[in-house]
């Protein structure tokens, strides 16, 4: 059964979640982190897809064919997870805004922002549809907008995670005003389908309005379907080719090569001038770029572009794509079916107020700074005790190879984790970057000398702490109160109690080193190393497991009456 709203620390699949980004008719996104500690998106799907073979068969088929994909406008997919109620998605988490989100917060694209959106997108599109997978619902909640140009997100997962029983009813997966005219009437999903559905995006970008309106949605489909796009206020040439780029008829649409050359054309030379009726005469066979290109080809009754009809009024612009769902529909009552019993459409056009509650339900409160979310540094107590264990056995018998060892380890882990919370401080001031792992190493010299700095106080506690012990020891030995097994006066010691009592000492100095002055980093380095070399559960109880057998080992000799070895120290003499 799927965990409805996983909390922040939930662990799936080895992964740990950070916090939920959104939800949709297939499933919901969190942000999660893998067990090196690199964020990532997790879209756990519904349970139905683990419980249809079929699914699951699709599933496989289209996750393998998108891994071997590799293009910077398509989020990759890392991993996967299809045999299990609890299926689940892993892709990489691209920094930036969603194309809904930066329009909300910046305004419209203008010309060449509108033509390097297109130009990524359709490249984008075609390498996902070169790997044998039709995107299905594109709309702008599923387009980042980076530092190097649009990415697709949860591309194929629409048409990889559908509902065999929906599909056997006869319905439709898609979102209101960005789903083709062809998918409702019942055809099949393909590269057209998708292409419709980028010019729908183009004609959001341009005028920061859902190309067919918000509401009622029925009205929506029956403007889709009869191409009546809103697409006022946008230049004459730009209108006219978004427009013929999402009409109903498959075979009338302008392709996307001639889109990007009618938009290359404004860029270059700007829109066309308009007359006072906001018609414009748009000549066939324009040269672009020294190419003669068809860009539009004007119906032979007329050469200027007029709207496409009629169009039911239009609430003021919002700048939101329906609800950003993902609706089942019926293609042929012209309704939208809810994916839970809940979901019905009121037929009451004015009866649409709970569309916007549905709304502020659904969003996240965005966060302070860049919304990232730092992982927790987990305990691992029964690992802890397992190494403390093995501390003291082996300071038993080779207390200053231990201790020396011990003092690196110490050192290394700081110096981990003094890096690891810097990266995660810079990607909560700035997000998530690909140079973070490269700063990391570059910073690591540095953060290694903090280490050794910090540990000092702690190490001189720590050396006071076992010479305090030596030398309470050493008198009630001198003095007669201890016997120290068959080690006689003016020897070393050895024997069991002897190498008991040295390897007691060992574990008290360890232990106020790790818990003394300034040690708070050298306990989250530990955990943020054994979260990469022992994650999740599994490892933990490995590791665990390991560090009791080495210890058993290591007691045994301790045990039997093995000599002490003092070196790297010098070899102490009973008083």
């Amino acid at each position: 059964m799927e965990r409805i709203g996983l909390t922040p620390g939930s662990e799936i699949g080895g992964y740990t979640v950070v916090a939920p980004l959104g939800s949709g008719g297939m499933g919901t996104v969190y942000r999660a982190v893998d067990g090196g500690g690199d964020a990532v998106a997790l879209k756990l799907l519904h349970p139905h897809i683990g419980s249809d073979a079929a699914a699951r068969d699709r599933l496989r088929r289209e996750v393998h064919a998108l891994q071997r994909l590799r293009h910077p406008g398509v989020a990759a997919i890392l991993d996967a997870e299809a045999d299990s109620t609890e299926a689940f998605l892993v892709t990489e988490l691209v920094a930036g805004d969603n194309l809904e989100e930066h329009v909300r917060e910046r305004g419209t694209l203008d010309t060449e922002e509108l033509l390097e959106l297109a130009e990524g997108l359709r490249d984008a599109l075609v390498a996902v549809h070169g790997a044998g997978v039709v995107h299905r619902d594109l709309k702008p909640s599923n387009v980042i907008v980076g530092d190097d140009g649009p990415v697709l997100i949860d591309f194929g997962i629409a048409q990889a995670a559908d509902d065999s029983r929906l599909t056997a009813e006869g319905l439709v997966l898609g979102t209101p005003g960005y789903l083709a005219p062809e998918l409702l009437d019942g055809a099949e999903p393909d590269a057209a389908s998708d292409f419709w559905g980028w010019a729908a995006i183009l004609a959001f970008a341009a005028t920061g309005r859902p190309p067919f309106g918000r509401r009622p949605l029925e009205a929506v489909l029956a403007r889709a379907r009869s191409g009546e796009v809103d697409l006022d206020g946008v230049g004459p040439l730009t209108a006219a080719t978004l427009r013929r780029a999402l009409a109903p008829a498959v075979a009338e649409r302008t392709s996307p090569d001639d889109v990007i050359a009618a938009l290359t054309l404004v860029v270059a030379e700007g829109e066309p001038i308009a007359d006072e009726t906001d018609t414009a005469v748009l000549v066939a066979d324009t040269t672009v770029l020294g190419a003669e290109t068809t860009v539009l080809d004007p119906e032979p009754s007329t050469a200027a572009v007029a709207p496409a009809g009629p169009r039911a009024p239009l609430t003021p612009p919002l700048v939101v794509a329906n609800d950003g769902h993902t609706r089942a529909f019926d293609p042929q009552a012209d309704a939208v079916v809810g994916t839970d019993a809940d979901d019905g459409w009121d037929d009451d056009p004015e009866g649409v107020d709970w569309i916007e509650d549905d709304l502020d339900a659904s969003e996240e409160p965005e966060p302070e700074g860049s919304g990232y979310v730092r992982p927790p540094a987990r305990r691992r107590w029964g690992t802890l005790l397992a190494a403390a264990l093995v501390l003291a056995s082996a300071g038993a018998l080779y207390p200053g190879v231990t201790l020396l060892v011990f003092t690196v380890l110490v050192v290394l882990v700081r110096a981990v984790g003094s890096t690891v919370e810097a990266m995660h401080g810079r990607r909560e001031r700035s997000g998530v970057r690909r140079s973070d792992h490269a700063v990391a190493v570059a910073t690591g010299p540095w953060h290694l000398l903090r280490a050794l700095v910090g540990l000092v106080p702690s190490l001189v506690v720590g050396a006071s702490v076992v010479v305090i012990a030596l030398g309470v020891s050493w008198w009630l030995i001198g003095d007669g109160h201890w016997v120290v097994g068959d080690s006689p006066s003016g020897q070393a010691p050895q024997g069991v109690t002897a190498s008991i009592l040295v390897g007691l000492i060992v574990l008290l100095g360890a232990a106020v080193v790790w818990w003394g002055p300034l040690s708070l980093m050298t306990r989250t380095g530990a955990r943020r190393v054994l979260a990469v070399v022992a994650p999740g559960r599994t490892g933990a109880l490995v590791a665990t497991v390991l560090l009791l057998a080495v210890a058993a080992v290591l007691v045994a000799q301790v045990l039997t009456g093995s000599p002490i070895t003092w070196a790297p120290l010098p070899t102490p003499v009973l008083p």
